[in-house]
């Protein structure tokens, strides 16, 4: 299941997810039922005009205005921007994985999850961008490039403020792991981003009449958007399946690959659980925890990597469907309960494989 990283090896795996996140984005209904699209344009067409109207969005100006400067239609504009960041990210994210684990599990696992899937079905969202932001941080740590993680994060605010918390992961990565005299380094880019993204709101706050005070999200005081989605969500099987569905049996996966994976991502996977957890408080819990792809993925890439290769791919592509009916709310696939069955009856087998295989080496060990 392992492979040799090489050039040609990158080709294939650039190939694999423009093929898959192609095929995600057909499957995806033509348009969402709700979206945020109009409020983002605005944006791109009026970028740091006074007394701007959508909160919150109003801030995120990177994407719409760069988009607005392509000529081509709006439509195509959002789709392509989605095409493209997808493909990046899941190659970018398969590359790191591919010392130790499959790129193409990690490819599948990641083009479906709920992340992307919702994007497909969304496209209209600078979070296409955010989780190649989150995919050039994982690279960049695993490969101890501190500087890149400050051009990016402080950058990045301006397309989304999630890239602040994904900042936060490896500030706290790095104080996890290095030793004293190289701890700035990774606290850096979480301080630089703060202070711009802070200065930014204040500024506009002051002197242009913007506000986020009419999102939920400021409302920091009565619960944010986390009391939002208890009261709309009343039951808890129902809240216990939008937890579990991001990543569905990945979850899991990703427990179990803890211990396989390498001590940079270990190290990563703890800094991330500080910030994700406040980002869910922050916003909708499923849509938080799906940001936290670029760890989540790579763990249960290590786990299935343990497993005959039959037995990962069952369980991967079982799992893909899962978030992927989660995601795309489509109904080209069968309800989720029916995609659960044949999920978890993967997932057993590949736990079973796992504790098989475990123990035969333990036996060869004594």
């Amino acid at each position: 299941m392992l492979v040799r990283v090489t050039w040609r090896l990158g080709a294939i795996v650039l190939v694999f997810n423009g093929a898959l996140s192609l095929l995600v984005m057909t499957a995806a209904p033509d348009q969402p039922r709700l979206s945020d699209r109009n409020d983002y344009e605005y944006s791109g067409k009026q970028p740091l005009a006074p007394f701007c109207p959508n909160t919150i969005y109003c801030y995120r100006i990177l994407v719409p205005v760069a988009l607005e400067q392509i000529p081509l239609d709006a439509e195509r504009r959002w789709r392509g921007l989605q095409w493209l960041a997808h493909t990046a990210t899941g190659t970018i994210t398969a590359m790191v994985v591919s010392p130790f684990a499959s790129p193409f599990i990690a490819s599948t696992l990641l083009q479906t999850s709920y992340a992307f899937s919702f994007t497909a079905y969304d496209p209209y969202t600078p979070d296409p961008v955010v989780f190649l932001i989150a995919s050039l941080m994982l690279f960049f740590w695993m490969r101890d490039r501190a500087l890149w993680v400050v051009a990016i994060a402080t950058i990045g605010v301006f397309v989304k403020e999630t890239v602040g918390v994904l900042a936060a992961c490896v500030a706290l990565a790095g104080l996890i792991a290095t030793n004293r005299a190289q701890r700035w380094r990774w606290v850096v880019p979480v301080i630089i981003a703060g202070i711009v993204l802070f200065g930014f709101h204040w500024y506009m706050d002051t002197y242009a009449g913007w506000s986020i005070s009419r999102n939920p999200a400021a409302s920091f005081a009565t619960g944010s958007w986390l009391a939002v989605w208890f009261k709309n969500n009343p039951s808890h099987l129902r809240k216990a399946l939008m937890i579990f569905l991001p990543f569905a049996f990945g979850w899991i996966f990703a427990v179990c690959g803890y211990r396989h994976a390498p001590r940079p991502l270990r190290q990563l996977a703890l800094a991330a659980i500080l910030p994700i957890g406040a980002l869910v408080y922050l916003q909708t819990p499923e849509r938080a925890l799906a940001n936290a792809f670029f760890v989540i993925v790579p763990l249960a890439a290590a786990f299935l990597a343990q497993v005959p290769g039959l037995v990962a791919w069952a369980a991967a592509v079982t799992t893909a469907l899962v978030t992927a009916r989660f995601g795309l709310s489509t109904d080209l696939l069968p309800p989720t309960p029916v995609l659960l069955v044949p999920a978890t009856a993967a997932a057993g087998w590949a736990f079973a494989a796992y504790y098989r295989n475990r123990d035969k080496i333990q036996d060869h060990l004594r």
